[in-house]
């Protein structure tokens, strides 16, 4: 079984760089990714309509990037985080757990992006 909370330092650090915006690979999207669901049924993410890359790799890869419903952007936090769906769960910037968790986190959060559409 797959173990959906996987360690991030999103809470430690107070980081929300991958949920302000959430990005998704443009490639996902092509490929039928659909959007998270609520207990409700509803989406908890809105597509916002915007295409950014990255600098260093703006000829090969694209993001979508949607806003979540679950975001606080006052606070930085997410709303729902106990409930979050399994994506959220699966999701860190953390490659290596026994390797410098500071220095991934700062590396993945240096990411510049240019927004194309």
């Amino acid at each position: 079984m797959e173990d959906f909370n996987k360690h991030a330092p999103c809470l430690d650090k107070s980081c929300s760089f991958c949920c302000n915006p959430v990005k998704i690979n443009q490639r996902a999207i092509r490929y039928g990714f659909e959007s998270p669901i609520d207990k409700d049924g509803n989406k908890i993410w809105e597509e916002t309509g915007e295409v950014f890359a990255p600098e260093d790799r703006i000829d090969t890869d694209r993001v979508v990037t949607f806003d979540c419903i679950n975001y606080d952007k006052d606070t930085g936090k997410c709303l729902g985080y106990e409930n979050r769906p399994e994506i959220c769960r699966n999701t860190t910037c953390i490659k290596d757990e026994e390797g410098n968790i500071d220095e991934q986190q700062r590396k993945a959060t240096e990411v510049n992006f240019i927004k194309l559409k």
